[in-house]
């Protein structure tokens, strides 16, 4: 008798539930159960998306629920052997218990569809005990649907489970939220009735809807070539103009994005954040809007070539042999042939070719692909290069687990300028970025612990960006987190508060996106 064969929309259970209280935190073993739980986490929050979608569109007694509801119910007595699971939103973001569930930005949508029907009747959270059955999850989501959107949502679905007698299922009220942005989920909204975003928040969501949109483009399209289909750019274009709009109006908001990073989807994060990038600094240096959806575009495949790379060789995670860099670095070439071979000579987009061919080449040509003759680098690869550079640096990759620290990489990076990169774009990109860059973690006089949310706009000021601060000075982490603009002055016209030194991130093992991508506050 052969085994069937596992269906991929089950849930992988992989979690050993005694191995949460032997391993330290921060510990190899540690990064493996945080990795186990991350997954189980995403699953539940897949399969009671669908559970929910699949209620309110063919009600509670189709066989269409069944699948879901035994995903749910594995993975409820997989992950609740010590403490009920719950599953709490809070400022736009997903936690297993309290646990940050990261979404790449293929995930969005799920994660997004999960936040909104939470939202739009004000529940908080969901919390289900180990010993959740068949029928109850099943009432339960009938009731949930059955409940109109609106401020009375959460007491109205709370009176109801206690009526119908659901012991194993609760609903949390959510979390203090930050003053104005109570109803900004920072990821795109599905139209369904619900407390409003500010104008602020509005920007957020459009921003995270770009970014998720760009990303699904791109892994279609890695996906197209390395299975030798064609190349096709209409939805990138159009996540890209979407951005640039976006970036025009609100630069911060677009650039506390890139802090959204995993590095189990480097190579699709990676592209969209360079993508990012390159078009703040292209409008630092003064592209006019269209140009700034070329080179949005260009940098969004500058390593399309990465897809004739090996996955073995790609997701490597140790160092690469000497034979395997021969092979990672034949990817620039390889991107103009995909290109090419894909769409033809004269269907090419010039600086989207050239930005594959030339993004390491570096300012002097030191770079690859070696050359006969030495090669200057067009101005969008140039930019594109300093993108790159930065962000692949301020990454965790599958071979570097912690990112190295944003002003250490500028440091890096300034020590190269005039050899790996151009002066002035490198000057400029500071003045993008700040000196102290989006996401950095720094101390303040007052003893505090906070994260940059975007550089000071004066630049007589520059080391006093806009912050929020994240943790008491006795180490009591602040929810709601307060934005602080350092350049503000107290009644005696003093400065309340100053940064005394930058932390390095890993230290603390602190994840900064969080306070930085849920935008800049009121």
């Amino acid at each position: 008798m052969t085994e069937p064969k596992p269906n991929p929309n089950d849930p992988l259970l992989i979690h050993d539930r005694s191995l949460t209280a032997k391993v330290a935190r921060g510990s190899e073993a540690g990064d493996i159960v945080d990795q186990q739980l991350h997954l189980l986490g995403t699953q539940l929050v897949s399969q009671v998306n669908v559970l929910l979608r699949t209620v309110r569109s063919h009600g509670g007694a189709n066989t269409a629920l069944d699948r879901p509801v035994q995903a749910i119910l594995t993975l409820v007595t997989a992950l609740g052997h010590d403490q009920p699971v719950v599953l709490r939103v809070q400022e736009g973001f997903v936690f297993l218990g309290e646990r940050h569930l990261k979404t790449t930005s293929a995930q969005m949508p799920i994660f997004g569809s999960f936040i909104d029907a939470l939202a739009a009747i004000g529940v908080g959270g969901i919390s289900m005990e180990r010993t959740t059955t068949d029928a109850e999850l099943r009432k339960f989501a009938e009731l949930f649907v059955a409940i109109l959107p609106g401020p009375a949502g959460l007491e109205t679905l709370r009176a109801r489970l206690a009526e119908a007698s659901l012991d194993n299922i609760s609903i949390e009220t959510p979390r203090q939220t930050r003053k104005d942005e109570t109803a900004d989920s920072g990821i795109p909204r599905t139209g369904r009735s619900g407390p409003v975003a500010s104008p602020h928040g509005q920007v957020q969501q459009r921003s995270r809807g770009a970014y998720a949109r760009a990303g699904i483009a791109l892994d279609t399209l890695n996906q197209n070539a390395r299975s030798g289909g064609k190349i096709h750019f209409r939805h990138a274009k159009r996540a890209i103009q979407n951005i640039v709009d976006l970036l025009l109006k609100d630069p911060a908001t677009v650039l506390g994005l890139t802090t959204l990073r995993s590095h189990d989807e480097y190579t699709q994060n990676h592209s969209v954040n360079v993508a990012l990038l390159s078009m703040a600094l292209a409008n630092r240096v003064g592209y006019k809007k269209l140009e700034l959806a070329d080179v949005g575009l260009a940098a969004l495949f500058h390593d399309v070539g990465k897809c004739t790379i090996p996955l073995e060789v790609l997701n490597k995670p140790g160092e690469f042999t000497p034979d395997e860099w021969v092979v990672m670095r034949t990817h620039p070439i390889e991107g103009v042939l995909a290109l090419v071979g894909s769409r033809g000579l004269g269907n090419t987009p010039g600086r989207m070719a050239a930005a594959a061919f030339e993004h390491h080449l570096n300012f002097d040509s030191s770079g690859y692909p070696t050359l006969s003759t030495p090669r200057r680098q067009t101005l969008a690869s140039r930019i594109i290069s300093v993108a790159d550079c930065y962000d692949a640096m301020t990454s965790a990759r599958v071979y570097r687990r912690q990112p190295l620290a944003p002003p250490n990489v500028l440091n890096y990076m300034l020590s190269k300028s005039g050899t790996l990169f151009e002066p002035t774009l490198l000057k400029y990109f500071i003045t993008c970025v700040g000196i102290i860059p989006i996401g950095t973690l720094v101390l303040l006089d007052t003893g505090e612990l906070a994260t940059v949310l975007r550089p000071s706009e004066d630049k007589l000021l520059a080391e006093r960006p806009a912050v929020r601060i994240i943790a008491a000075a006795d180490g009591t982490r602040l929810e709601p987190a307060p934005e602080v603009d350092l350049r503000d002055l107290d009644a005696g016209g003093a400065y309340p508060r100053s940064i005394v030194r930058l932390i390095d991130n890993t230290d603390y093992h602190v994840e900064t996106s969080r306070w930085v991508s849920t935008g800049s506050g009121s």
